[in-house]
């Protein structure tokens, strides 16, 4: 879902009618309007003579969305364009919004379905990051196994797993990882070269936008006792890809004192590395091989390990733990369990606040022996368990927070950087399902969504039907939840008791159109009947509210760094949304970029957004004293000269 919850991309089993496509497996966007939800469904025409099931039932997907899910990244293993590989083998398209289909490259054989590689599309959909066994530039033939890593940027491909002067770093190929390997922008990449090449993991960031690579797995340890090198493993980066995670073994800095798997920190504007997990030289647990979870802004990170981690800690099991600032600690013991790989935890973009699932009894009031959902505040540092009510909480039923089948996770390991939410970006509300009645209003002993706020949980999906309704996620401020069940909820379902989606609306979306009208939704009177008969969950209770003024899009002042090549400016914006600014000059009727850079707005008001120097920029940095910075956000602009001091 789009965080502004106007967008949506959905799965089905068989094309919705419309569609071009003829697959088994098919997908569709919707788009709120202001009478209602359009469907476009997603697919293109082809021929096939298959007798394989698998490429009958999937011979394309769409794999990758770009931030406003305009721009799609599709893989298929039948040809969609002049040009293409024959049927059989695989190749990546893409798509932006009614444009023309686009051959990005071929990546190999075999099987959309478990296509074993990753693809990934920025967030403005200009820039794709895959890996593939192909050959598919010349640079690339000193590969003798593996996959190498290119990027697609306006047609043209690139060799990312280079050095800076171009050359392979590897002959037995290179990963991408599905967890943020590729940032949001698309300009940094982290890829890892297999121990079979080199004897040991190392770790890698190529920068696209300057053309850098930086081994970031390389030791910083400069004591004569630093214990031997050993593989580092990418363990994740927050969205922008400004901080990325690795575990290893080996002492990479000078404080890490003990011989166990360890968590770093690599910060990419100022290169620093920093131990994040403890070390002390008494420590006898580890942390695990590559899970940890950062917040999309700050410096804190979750993270699992097992056995004592830190000083004076007990207990040999399964942990969770946070980092910030004032360095790690316990957050709760018990495991936390995965969903088709995942694990299933999530956190607020500063991670002040997260959610997470798990068997272990963390608090007194928790009986059962099954999962529970909580919701822990690294603020106050308290452990709230949310999944009980009025009417249970410790029965024999388990709790989840992600969908049975998240879209794109066909066991393809896509770059897709749409997070699938089941907290909100202020981590008071959160969702999840489960089987168990836990307020008098769910009588149908069926799966259904509840909604924690405030202390209280109640029914995001309808209790009393006899389906059980499954959970799709949310919208980042929580006002949508989604999920799909085969009853009839509102009049123009009419398929017969078929699965649908639907999209519950804090506070109500729009009036339905009459039972029986014989036209869509978008030409007939609308009802002013209410769309359910049930009781509302309790963040729908009132709340006082005082009349604001409206907001503007402001620049209010500019600062810069030149040793880090970068300009903040700190604006008031006033939405959420992203947010893109520009330095630039105009010279003999030109106009020269000197500096670049975007951000997402979770909250309206004050933002920093950083913006780097560009190449034209850094030529120009000496003696440069005025340019003109213009920021747009939506249809806002804001256009202002500016004093700057680049050298």
């Amino acid at each position: 879902m789009f965080d502004d919850d106007e967008r949506v991309v959905y799965a089905m089993v068989g094309p919705p009618p419309g569609s071009p496509s003829g697959s088994a497996l098919a997908n569709g966007v919707a788009v709120r309007s202001g009478s209602g939800w359009v469907d476009t469904p997603l697919g293109f025409p082809y021929d096939t003579e298959s007798t394989e099931l698998f490429n009958l039932l999937a011979p394309q997907l769409p794999v990758s969305f770009s931030e406003d899910l305009r721009t799609v990244l599709w893989a298929s293993s039948m040809p969609l364009t002049p040009g293409a590989p024959p049927p059989g083998e695989i190749a990546l398209y893409r798509q932006s919004g009614a444009g023309p289909l686009q051959l990005v490259a071929p990546v190999g054989g075999g099987l959309v379905l478990s296509y074993p590689h990753f693809a990934g599309v920025s967030s403005d959909g200009s820039t794709i990051v895959f890996d593939t066994p192909e050959h598919l530039l010349p640079a690339d033939s000193t590969r003798a196994s593996g996959d190498s890593v290119y990027a697609w940027k306006d047609g043209a491909l690139q060799l990312v797993d280079v050095d800076g002067g171009g050359s392979p770093l590897s002959t037995c190929g290179s990963k991408v990882s599905a967890s943020n390997g590729m940032s949001a922008s698309g300009n940094h990449v982290f890829f890892s070269v297999p121990a079979s090449c080199n004897g040991t993991e190392q770790v890698y960031l190529r920068n696209l936008e300057d053309g850098t690579t930086t081994e970031i797995s390389a030791s910083r340890c400069t004591r004569p006792d630093c214990n031997a090198t050993a593989s580092v493993s990418f363990a994740g980066a927050n969205r922008s890809g400004s901080v990325a995670y690795m575990t290893t073994t080996q002492q990479l800095t000078d404080d890490d004192e003990d011989s166990k798997r360890d968590l770093y920190r690599y910060e990419v504007g100022s290169g620093k590395l920093s131990l994040v997990s403890g070390g002390a030289a008494s420590a006898s647990g580890a942390v695990d091989k590559a899970v940890a979870f950062p917040a999309e802004i700050g410096d804190r990170v979750y993270f699992t390990a097992a056995g004592e981690l830190l000083p004076g800690e007990s207990g040999s099991g399964a942990k969770l733990f946070v980092a910030d600032a004032g360095g790690p600690r316990l957050v709760a013991e018990g495991a936390i369990p995965t969903v088709l790989g995942e694990r299933q935890l999530q956190e607020t973009p500063d991670g002040s606040r997260a959610l997470f699932v798990t068997a272990a009894k963390l608090v007194p009031g928790d009986t059962d022996t099954q999962l529970d959902a909580y919701l822990y505040d690294a603020g106050e540092i308290t452990l709230t368990r949310i999944s009980t009510g009025p009417s249970g909480g410790n029965g024999a039923y388990a709790v989840g927070i992600t969908g049975p089948s998240p879209l794109n996770q066909h066991e393809f390991e896509t770059g897709d950087l749409r997070p699938y939410y089941a907290i909100d970006e202020s981590g008071k509300r959160a969702f999840f399902t489960t089987e168990e009645s836990l307020v008098p209003e769910d009588t149908n002993a069926k799966a259904d969504v509840y909604e924690y706020w405030r202390g209280a949980v109640g029914l995001a999906s309808p209790g009393g039907e006899p389906y059980k309704s499954d959970f799709a996620g949310i919208s980042r401020d929580g006002r949508s939840v989604m999920f799909a069940t085969n009853a009839t909820l509102t009049p123009d379902d009419q398929d017969g008791g078929a699965r649908d989606l639907y999209a519950a609306r804090l506070g109500g979306g729009f009036p339905q159109r009459a039972e029986g009208a014989a036209c869509d939704s978008l030409s007939c009177p609308l009802s002013t009947e209410p769309r359910l008969t049930r009781e509302p969950p309790p963040s729908l209770a009132p709340q006082a509210s005082t009349p604001a003024a409206k907001a503007r899009l402001r620049l209010l002042r500019v600062a810069a760094r030149p040793r880090r090549r970068v300009i903040v400016a700190v604006v008031s914006a006033p939405a959420r949304g992203r947010l893109v600014g520009a330095l630039w000059v105009r010279r003999k009727r030109r106009r020269i970029v000197l500096a670049r850079g975007a951000t997402r707005v979770r909250r309206p008001g004050r933002t920093r957004l950083p913006l780097r120097l560009t190449r034209a920029g850094r030529r120009s940095a000496r003696g440069l004293k005025r340019a003109r910075l213009t920021i747009r956000q939506r249809k806002a602009a804001v256009s202002r000269v500016v004093r700057v001091k680049l050298g």
